[in-house]
């Protein structure tokens, strides 16, 4: 049995180290080959630290070399082209893969709501996310120019520096409190008054975190006002414009928020947090798609229709069979994913997946976080070491020791 799996994410690598340990125990057999654009397995859960400046980007970007080296798993640099699912074949820019079981963990892009239409003209082309390592780097350098700009023009009585995150679901909110954090030491650092670089996140429902527990939604809400962010909740965007190039800011000058009220907002940048939709390239696969691009599986994972094609992670809809509901995308269901399809690809497990959705963990930046594990929930400082023994547990699960210090000897220690 071949199994491709597209994707070095989350679900595609830890899919990958189970399959190859299961080569040694046996009595499966089989051949794993993993593809990815990247050499690099990306940290989507601390990219908002890379993004403000927080980490070395190196901490969020683990070389694949380290975590396969030694493995039976044939690594493929390739960027996927098309899909030929009649023939089981997938084209890349390194040539054609043929394959018995073929396993789509592509992750997610952005989702910037112009998919068919816009619904929010001019926030593709003025917004950036902080899905991938490259938007991460593009708004950590954005953010230090544009501090370094407007600390020449404070002196002459500049407006202050807006910086406006978009969306109140976990990655705005833990992108506004590391950004809130940082912000705090520009000021210090240009000697620059309490009030000259502003944060202020923008969510159109009536509370942030909106699928989550109301006390855990308003805990988020208190840390974030005290570290100084402004909340506007039931506040949409209707569209987003060039705005003054003379005022200080970005390179370009500013741009300006449109409200759905009509009201304008000057903003130094915009950080896009709206949402994830499938990747677009699985839009050319031919396979059944949810209205955001994932494609719609079975209680096995399997696409509609194709017993030999499987999907994971961002890219995959799966529901939840207690409630019918879409499961919220996360890291650990990925996780999940992965170890439960490499157990039923090799048949230890014929029962349909179960997703568990009854954690998370929301970093509201530094040294405060809040915590769900079952009906227990953590909060403050406890529940940021809670976040950080997380990532240190997934990076032992996919690479041991070695690679675990390798990371700690990055700056890990230096998170807690």
């Amino acid at each position: 049995m071949r199994v491709v799996i597209l994707g070095a994410g989350y679900g595609g690598i830890r899919l990958a180290i189970e399959l190859e340990r299961r080569l040694h125990r046996g009595p499966w057999k089989g051949q794993v080959v993993l593809v990815d654009q990247s050499p690099l397995h990306q940290l989507v859960t601390e990219m908002h630290q890379v993004a403000a400046g927080s980490v070395l980007s190196d901490f969020a970007a683990v070389p694949l070399a380290r975590i396969l080296g030694g493995k039976r798993v044939a690594f493929r640099q390739a960027t996927v082209t098309w899909f030929d699912l009649a023939s089981h074949r997938v084209r890349t820019t390194q040539g054609d893969l043929i394959y018995d079981v073929l396993v789509l963990g592509l992750g997610g892009e952005v989702d910037y709501f112009d998919l068919p239409e816009p619904r929010i003209p001019g926030l593709r082309q003025h917004a950036v996310g902080i899905q991938t390592m490259q938007q991460a780097n593009t708004v950590q350098a954005r953010l230090q120019e544009a501090v370094y700009r407007y600390s020449k023009e404070a002196a002459k009585g500049a407006k202050p520096l807006m910086l406006v995150i978009g969306g109140g679901g976990m990655t705005g909110v833990e992108m506004a409190g590391q950004l809130a954090d940082e912000a705090a030491e520009w000021r210090k650092e240009y000697g620059l008054s309490a009030d000259a670089i502003q944060v202020t996140l923008v969510e159109a429902q009536e509370r942030l975190l909106p699928g989550m527990h109301p006390q855990i939604a308003g805990y988020a809400a208190s840390v974030l006002q005290r570290k100084g962010v402004t909340i506007r909740l039931r506040t949409a965007i209707s569209r987003v414009e060039p705005g003054d190039p003379g005022q200080a800011s970005m390179p370009g000058g500013v741009i300006r928020l449109v409200l759905a009220s009509g009201e304008e907002i000057p903003a130094g940048m915009l950080i896009w947090a709206g949402g994830v939709r499938g990747p677009s390239i699985v839009a050319t696969s031919g396979l059944h798609l949810d209205p955001k691009g994932r494609v719609a599986v079975n209680g096995y994972l399997q696409a509609q229709g194709l017993n030999e094609v499987y999907a994971l992670g961002d890219c995959a809809l799966v529901l939840d069979p207690r409630t019918g509901q879409p499961c919220p995308p996360s890291a650990r269901l990925a996780v999940d994913e992965a170890v439960w399809l490499s157990r039923y690809l090799t048949k230890e497990w014929v029962l349909p997946f179960v997703p568990h959705t009854t954690g998370a963990v929301i970093s509201l930046g530094r040294g405060a976080a809040v915590a769900v594990v079952g009906r227990l929930r953590f909060f403050g400082r406890l529940a940021y070491l809670l976040k950080t023994l997380i990532t240190m547990k997934y990076l032992y699960s996919i690479g041991g020791l070695r690679l675990l210090f390798y990371q700690l000897r990055i700056g890990v220690i230096g998170k807690i």
